[in-house]
């Protein structure tokens, strides 16, 4: 009989942290899954460790074709993968113990949603040492949340019903970062149902750190496929969203050229580029074009000497543009659960270190 369940793992350069993740998994009280490491290319001493985990419910499997990234990865994970549900895991999660279990419980019991929706932490060494949401799955509109930047799920949150996920056509190759946004997005533009376990205590904790990771290293080719994720979005708004949801895709050009320059060292010509884009995709207003050229001039000039200056540019820039421009939310959330289950989570986690 096929496992219940396939956990998806993209890797890269960290068989130490890969092999945490393998051995939470080993710790479920559900143990009818397996579980596909993909590994993007690490140099052959990492590759060689992150095969060094002995259970027969691993496998271990290596990208040789296509596009680097996690997307690729991923995708090869499925495609090699039987169980009814998949999920996907990153290299350095720490999956709870009661997590398969209750998440087969939930999604079972909702027999309607191609994919339910989880609730997962953030830790920095212990899980448990933080407790901070990756994101509130309660509120308002997911998807006009996810266009805004505000994404409420993480990759690792949904667990999916087989079909569903290969419906989609899996994740976008071409996108190296935003992957699980744009999945997502695909999935809430195409009406497919959802359930969200929102009142669930967090079963996935989500390391942030420094450690290498697949898409933390910013490079001209992560760079260019942020800017291949603007486009590709607006092409799937346009196709199918309403005239408010355009708008908030529209302000995220206006979001990416503020990356650039807050993260980007030089970034002026790259800057340029999107906001050419922009004017190409969105056919902005002159008015809006002038007080966004403005702003960005401004900007690039007080970066480096007049920081005060400049948050006083962006002021005045938000108050003459509209607020998608300048989308609120994205920030973690501080967990909000009743004391004794926060306890009853720390000490399960604990006990089973």
């Amino acid at each position: 009989m096929p496992p219940v369940v396939s956990i998806i793992i993209p890797h890269f350069n960290r068989a130490l942290l890969l092999h945490e993740t393998l051995a939470s998994l080993q710790k479920q009280s559900f143990a009818d899954w397996e579980a596909i490491v993909v590994d993007d290319g690490s140099v052959p001493e990492e590759w060689a460790k992150a095969q060094q985990f002995d259970d027969s419910r691993i496998r271990f499997r290596q990208r040789t074709d296509g596009i680097k990234g996690p997307s690729r990865c991923r995708n090869i994970g499925v495609k090699e993968s039987v169980g009814r549900f998949v999920m996907f895991v990153d290299s350095d999660d720490f999956v709870a113990p009661w997590c398969l279990a209750e998440r087969i419980a939930f999604v079972e019991a909702n027999p309607k949603a191609a994919y339910c929706v989880f609730p997962v932490m953030l830790f920095q060494k212990t899980p448990g040492d933080m407790v901070t949401l990756w994101n509130r799955l309660d509120g308002d509109n997911d998807l006009e949340r996810f266009l805004r930047s505000d994404p409420p799920w993480h990759t690792s949150s949904p667990m999916w019903r087989r079909q569903a996920i290969e419906q989609l056509g899996g994740f976008d190759e071409e996108i190296m970062y935003g992957d699980d946004a744009d999945l997502h997005m695909r999935a809430l533009f195409a009406a497919v149902l959802n359930a969200k376990a929102s009142n669930q205590l967090p079963d996935l904790f989500i390391r942030r750190s420094l450690n290498d990771r697949i898409t933390n290293t910013i490079s001209d080719r992560l760079l260019d496929s942020r800017m291949n994720r603007l486009k590709k979005g607006t092409q799937l708004v346009k196709a199918y969203g309403t005239l408010r949801q355009q708008r908030l895709w529209e302000g995220q050009y206006i979001v990416e050229a503020e990356f650039l320059l807050f993260n980007i060292a030089r970034s002026r010509s790259r800057q340029a580029q999107v906001l050419k884009q922009w004017k190409t995709e969105w056919m902005p207003s002159v008015y809006y074009r002038i007080v966004v050229k403005t702003y960005f001039v401004i900007s690039n000039h007080l970066i480096s000497h007049a920081y005060l200056l400049l948050r006083l540019s962006r002021r005045l820039a938000m108050l003459a543009l509209p607020p998608a421009f300048f989308p609120k939310g994205g920030g973690f959330e501080a967990v909000e659960i009743h004391s004794s289950r926060l306890l009853h989570m720390k000490t399960a986690l604990v006990e089973n270190r």
